[in-house]
């Protein structure tokens, strides 16, 4: 760990935090303490005399005590105003009262997210007339303020408030107070009566004065940009130019009148305004915000993380209130740095610092930036991308910590199996996590020799009876110790029953049983193949603790991987080379099978040998040339197959016949997701925004083909890490039997990740009589879960979708978007068939696009009418029926070939329904 105190080391540790950012360490939320301190709540709440809260109270569900109500209100009136609340427990007014609320809080694992606090006091319990009531829940939550001692940027207004009950409970005039008068009135006596300056230090919001949280931030800002700069190199910066960076960072012009009164003075208020009405150009507030972000981390560096969390802290509540004035505090996006110094913060604790031997490479040579030698996880930090799996190794690796400890306490417990399923397309990085995780198993002494072991189908299955049993024995002994890394584990079990494959997995199944205690194996391959693996084999599902899915790589990824293999490599890279092949790479799109790493290391090959071509023309090339790869090397890779290439999908989309309402709808969610995409790149925190949508309409309008494009929109936005289509249906999602249909629905989605899972007939999911409402209840969850890289898009026909969503209420405010796809009309028909007319080389006869639309539309309103299908059916009977007509004749021309005519075109194409011999029904 690189200069963090322990006590911030925490906020990346095991256990969730709620930490109030300033110069307090965080508080570690222990599953102990929640539950402890739960159970006393729900101790103190028990007084049935007090009542329940009001009904229509969103807060909580009806028949909650009043008391849980009043507690939830006197913990938020701790939170420092215009605060900071950041770690996994930072919603913990939430979690200490789930088990009274509609709607669940969990922990929240994103070290980037944070929340605000406001700024408007309120006196932190209900006023009821009957004297008795009122001295009870006074008397309730002052009993609750004790339960809530000791939480590090609480503790100071929790004191204060504590001090506020006490003189209420020990004044009979105060106590009447509060049952004889309105609020408003109540308000300004605690205002007069509780004017301390210990009181006022605490609760400089309670009078509702802004100037008073204005003086307050001015004078704390200064005693954090003091400590801060005492270890920067900004000491010779006076703080009055802080400050008038500070305003026109927020936009503001001049400096609010009562500052004198503050710890800046008169002297410092009018060299402020002095500095403001200098003519200096506004720096880009992006690049104040990274500059200020790199300082702080400077800061940390130095020793001083607990200054540089006070000056975050102050500079964003004395933002706000300059923001607001002359009115109540208003927070300022130009200040938003939490999450980059969140991030700051993380890099400092993964980093280790390399052990180097000076006298062997010499002063010059060290490198600062390299993982430390030995240290695995060190190692796994520095790969490129693969955020979901670091996370989730991170978890093992602290489940056997804590395993390792439990074994020391004496806690005798089964040791947990450890045998893993690695899933994702080749070139991901599976081998070398298996690797990494051997060497931090050996590290924990959960291995005793952390190697590992690669092996295929051809080391674990023989030819002849009775071979392949020793052949897997001894590779499992091979391994002992260690992981044994089984790729492309799904050939092992391709059905047939003569195959030995199944002996195999059997011989190996029974091992990782007798030496659970000494191995891991690690079964990997491609994503859908290994569920099929684990899926139809019992004695697999039953060993294997939990799958790990590696993503493709982004292009962002991929060209950084790209940079560092080029760096390896000894090249250099002339002026526009960077720049082409990341936009070739955008062209990639991630198809099954695609080769992540290792198609970046083949393009380099492909690179390398076009440049060699180039200079063998050249008779003498100088050595800076044979190093460099200039643009011309690159020009030549738009046929080469990395990867099969996509075109744009809005261009695509555009290009659809009709839809110009799903279209608009397409391009603003699209504006949407650009405009986020911008707001995170200035520094903005993410905007609260689900992107799961309904799309309802009857069959054959265009609903999968739009999905997909959206999915592959949102891939090229950034959005989505693969942008593929998984389709499936609701009735897919339901099992047979009772427990089989979570597992379906989290396969579906586990594979859908990263792209957009389609759901067509999902109104299936409303029918209560099979398992269509656990599927649903399942699939909520994970769409709220992966809401960052999925989309969920829930398909049928417009009345039994809106059915769905009248029976599920809670599922809009999780799908906020409906698509509504019209039927096409007599001309957009035609114009499909004439599309698939042209795309597929045929001419069309006079007439017949008119005996089409004619023969379309007499079926439009047929219940089982497919739109674009019916044109594609009609389409290929016309084809098959011009097949016939064209075989009669002698030599045929091209032109005849290619010509279709209207006595291509088939009446009876449908059958009897688009004959006209038997009537159909309606569509309503």
């Amino acid at each position: 760990m690189a200069n963090l105190p322990e006590q911030l080391a925490v906020l990346f540790g095991d256990d969730p935090v709620f930490d109030v950012v300033g110069a307090e360490p965080p508080f570690v939320v222990t599953p102990e303490w929640l539950d402890l301190t739960k159970a006393k709540i729900a101790q103190l709440a028990d007084r049935p005399a007090l009542g329940d809260v009001s009904e229509g109270n969103k807060n909580f569900k009806q028949g909650t005590p009043l008391l849980i109500d009043t507690f939830y209100q006197l913990f938020r009136s701790l939170w420092p105003p215009m605060g900071i609340l950041v770690g996994g427990a930072r919603n913990l007014h939430f979690l200490l009262f789930n088990e009274y609320r509609e709607e669940q809080a969990e922990i929240d694992t994103d070290i980037t997210a944070w929340r605000e606090t406001n700024a408007a006091f309120a006196i932190p319990f209900p006023l009821r007339r009957d004297r008795a009531v009122q001295e009870e829940i006074i008397r309730a939550s002052r009993e609750m303020l004790d339960l809530l001692t000791g939480i590090p940027g609480l503790e100071a207004r929790r004191t204060a408030m504590a001090t506020m009950h006490d003189r209420i409970l020990a004044s009979p005039e105060l106590l009447e107070l509060h049952t004889t008068i309105e609020r408003p009135t109540v308000t300004k006596r605690w205002i007069e009566e509780f004017s301390d300056d210990d009181l006022r230090q605490a609760f400089p919001d309670m009078a509702g004065n802004p100037l008073d949280l204005l003086v307050f931030g001015m004078n704390r800002l200064e005693a954090a940009y003091t400590a801060v700069t005492e270890v920067t190199a900004e000491a010779e910066r006076p703080f009055t130019d802080e400050v008038a960076r500070l305003l026109r960072q927020i936009g503001r012009p001049d400096l609010p009148a009562g500052l004198s009164f503050s710890s800046l003075g008169p002297s410092g208020t009018a060299a402020v305004q002095k500095e403001l009405e200098k003519k200096t150009t506004r720096v880009d507030p992006a690049e104040w915000r990274r500059r200020r972000q790199a300082w702080l981390i400077r800061a940390v560096e130095a020793g001083a993380a607990f200054p540089a969390r006070e000056w975050l802290a102050a500079t964003y509540q004395l933002g706000a209130s300059l923001n607001g004035m002359p009115d109540k505090p208003k927070a300022s996006k130009e200040l938003y740095l939490v999450s980059g110094f969140r991030r700051g913060l993380r890099d400092l604790y993964s980093f280790r610092p390399p052990k180097v031997d000076a006298d062997a490479v010499g002063p010059d040579k060290q490198r600062a930036d390299s993982p430390a030698a030995g240290d695995p996880i060190a190692e796994l930090n520095a790969m490129t991308g693969l955020g979901p799996v670091k996370a989730r190794v991170h978890e093992l690796v602290a489940e056997a910590k804590l395993a390792k400890l439990r074994i020391e306490a004496g806690v005798r417990l089964p040791k947990p199996m450890g045998h893993l399923v690695f899933s994702g397309n080749p070139g991901t990085g599976k081998t070398t996590v298996a690797r990494v995780l051997a060497e931090v198993y050996r590290d924990l002494g959960m291995l005793s020799s952390g190697h590992l072991v690669e092996v295929g189908r051809a080391d674990l299955v023989a030819s002849y009876i009775g071979q392949t049993a020793p052949k897997v024995t001894e590779v499992v002994e091979r391994s002992l110790g260690g992981v044994l890394f089984v790729d492309e584990a799904y050939s092992l079990f391709n059905g047939s029953e003569r195959d030995f494959g199944r002996e195999a997995v059997a011989t190996l199944i029974q091992l990782m049983e007798t030496h659970r205690d000494n191995l891991i194996v690690v079964m990997a391959g491609y994503p859908n193949e290994m569920y099929d693996l684990v899926d139809s084999n019992p004695g697999v599902k039953s060993r294997i603790r939990r799958f790990v899915n590696f993503p493709d790589y982004t292009d962002a990824e991929l060209h950084e991987i790209f940079l560092q293999a080029v760096e390896r490599a000894g090249f250099v890279l002339g002026e526009g080379v960077s720049e082409r092949v990341l936009a070739d790479l955008h062209k990639v799109p991630r198809a099954p099978g695609f080769g992540n790493a290792r198609a970046v290391r083949t393009l380099l090959e492909r690179i390398a040998t076009l440049q060699a071509v180039r200079l063998a023309t050249l008779e003498s090339p100088t050595m800076d040339q044979v190093r460099t790869l200039e643009r011309a090397d690159v020009a030549d890779l738009a046929d080469d197959n990395i990867g099969d290439r996509h075109g744009d999908p809005r261009a695509e989309l555009a290009a659809m016949t009709g839809l110009a309402d799903v279209k608009a709808t397409v391009e603003r969610l699209a504006a949407e997701a650009k405009a986020d995409v911008l707001r995170a790149t200035a520094g903005m925190p993410p905007t609260e925004r689900s992107r799961h949508m309904v799309f309802t309409g009857n069959p054959g309008t265009g609903k999968t083909t739009v999905a997909r494009l959206i999915a592959e929109i949102y891939r090229d936005l950034g959005l989505l890490g693969v942008g593929h289509l998984v389709e499936t249906s609701g009735n897919e999602l339901m099992g047979e039997y009772v427990g089989q249909t979570a597992p379906k629905v989290q396969r579906l989605v586990d594979q859908a990740l990263g792209g957009v899972l389609f759901v067509d007939e999902a109104y299936t999911l409303g029918d209560a009589r099979g398992f269509g409402t656990d599927a649903l209840a399942t699939l909520i969850k994970l769409m709220e879960e992966h809401r960052e890289d999925l989309v969920v898009v829930l398909a049928g026909y417009t009345e039994p979708m809106e059915g769905l969503f009248l029976q599920n209420p809670g599922l809009k405010s999780r799908v906020p978007t409906t698509v509504e796809f019209p039927d096409y009309s007599r001309t957009e028909l035609q114009e499909i068939f004439q599309y698939l007319s042209g795309k597929a080389g045929y001419l069309l006869a006079d007439g017949v696009l008119d005996r089409v639309g004619w023969l379309l539309e007499r079926v439009r309103n047929a219940a089982d009418f497919g739109n674009g299908r019916d044109v594609r059916n009609l389409f290929e009977a016309t084809v098959s029926q011009q097949s016939v007509r064209i075989s009669t004749l002698t030599d045929p021309g091209v032109d005849q070939v290619r010509e279709l005519t209207q006595a291509d075109v088939p009446e009876d194409w449908r059958g009897k329904d688009a004959a006209g011999v038997v009537g159909f029904q309606v569509r309503r």
